[in-house]
């Protein structure tokens, strides 16, 4: 029964579109309440600067005794002459000044004017000595009212300002002005307020986001490269019991399988002699593949020791030279020092070389070139690198050449390069490899120096 799969948690995707949508939500309720704050703030101010004026015109003229006595003639002229000054100051669109007793004395529409209003709160709290602030937007459907005829289309703040009017010195109050304003340089305050608040959540959420997805990111790459080294570790263990397991069950049948053979071809009778030298064969061949089982679960038990890579490799060369000249192909050595000494286990670097070396004569046809590169990368690292000049390899093969059995070789067991990469790694270096079809493929190991 087949058993399903369960999708994987695409951890960089979700995060993306969580995190985002939650910091953008966050940055704009802190732009709101930063922007909200502000603007209230500028209001409050206006407000008391307001206050501050109409109780020094007042007082400064005389005229607020009216407000104490207003049967006096006098007085009330040069009242109702302070008054008419304050209503037409800039941005003011509406005056009305209350009483104690909250009849309304004074007022840019005059129907008003003698009227009680016992119903105001606002009223109310400005003769407790309350300076009472109410602010809000010229939306569309209010512009076309007559108050804001002639208003600039740039003022889009209305403010209504109850003011209470105090005696100096006893801070009596003995009435209220009520100013409706639409301030032009509030407004242009406001909204420079407004856009620097905004960009500043802009920025900050921005920055925000891209260091938590960087870091996620990161993170996230980590636990993908860490879980394929659990698998490929766990891989490895399983091929060292499967080595081991291969070479005691099969190794002693296959030298009796031989030696029964060998036997053979040393009989007068010619006509098993071939079938001697076939068995012999084929023997050797699977020999060859249990020792290279073999070396996979033995590379924990090396001698590690320094090493000059230089005259590893000329030995290397040495080696492989009689077969790169069978195929008529040639091996170079370009060493850029003449000695790069690094702690490794000398056998172990030789089969990968070797493993190296076998695989770039057999990708080039014959009287091709293959170049052994050994240079110092940096102060503490030497690199080595193979280059040869087949058919290279396609990004599609390229990205699973290190996974154990992956071949594309009938009779390879895929175990090389990974033997390889491993034992390379076990030194505390790094194996990589670069590859263009049609131009060849360069496997490039660094080593740290002894």
């Amino acid at each position: 029964m087949p058993t399903s799969q369960i999708a994987p948690f695409r951890l960089l995707r979700w995060f993306a579109g969580l995190s985002a949508i939650v910091i953008v939500l966050i940055a704009w309720a802190n732009a709101w309440v930063v922007s909200s704050f502000l603007a209230d703030h500028l209001f409050q101010r206006e407000a008391a600067v307001s206050r501050d004026f109409v109780q020094n015109v007042l007082v400064s003229d005389g005229s607020i005794n009216y407000l104490t006595h207003p049967d006096d003639p006098e007085l009330q002229r040069s009242f109702y002459k302070s008054i008419e000054h304050l209503s037409k100051m800039h941005d003011v669109l509406r005056t009305n000044v209350y009483g104690r007793d909250k009849l309304m004395l004074w007022s840019t529409t005059q129907s008003l004017v003698g009227q009680r209003f016992d119903d105001n709160d606002e009223l109310v709290d400005a003769l407790q000595n309350e300076l009472v602030v109410h602010a809000g937007r010229i939306t569309p459907e209010i512009r076309p009212k007559d108050e804001y005829a002639g208003l600039s289309p740039r003022a889009n703040y209305f403010m209504e300002i109850y003011i209470p009017v105090t005696l100096p010195g006893t801070g009596e109050v003995v009435g209220v002005v009520e100013l409706y304003k639409a301030p032009l340089a509030l407004t242009q305050a406001v909204q420079e307020g407004d856009r620097e608040v905004a960009v500043a959540a802009v920025v900050g959420a921005l920055a925000l986001f891209l260091s938590l997805f960087w870091l996620v990111r990161r993170a996230d790459r980590t636990m993908r490269e860490q879980h394929t080294q659990l698998l490929e570790a766990e891989t490895m263990a399983a091929i060292g019991e499967l080595a081991s397991s291969v070479a005691h069950n099969i190794r002693n049948p296959l030298a009796s399988i031989r030696s029964a053979a060998e036997l053979s071809l040393e009989s007068p009778e010619d006509h098993g002699a071939e079938s001697a030298r076939d068995i012999i064969g084929d023997v050797d061949r699977i020999s060859a593949r249990i020792t290279e089982l073999l070396r996979l679960s033995r590379t924990g038990a090396s001698a590690i020791q320094p090493t000059d890579m230089v005259a590893l490799l000329q030995d290397c060369v040495a080696d492989h030279q009689n077969t790169f000249r069978r195929r008529q192909q040639e091996l170079v050595l370009d060493s850029q020092v003449t000695q790069a000494v690094c702690t490794v286990d000398a056998h172990l670097l030789q089969q990968v070389l070797h493993s190296v070396l076998a695989n770039a004569s057999e990708a080039m046809p014959d009287g091709k070139r293959c170049q052994i590169r050994v240079s110092e990368a940096s102060r503490k690292t030497v690199r080595i690198e193979v280059s040869d000049s087949g058919a290279g390899i396609t990004p599609e093969v390229l990205k699973d050449v290190f996974r154990p059995f992956f071949t594309t070789k009938p009779q390879g067991l895929g175990l090389g390069l990974p033997l390889a990469k491993r034992i390379v790694e076990g030194f505390g270096g790094q194996m990589t490899i670069d590859s263009q079809p049609g131009v060849g493929t360069t496997v490039r190991i660094d080593l740290p120096k002894a």
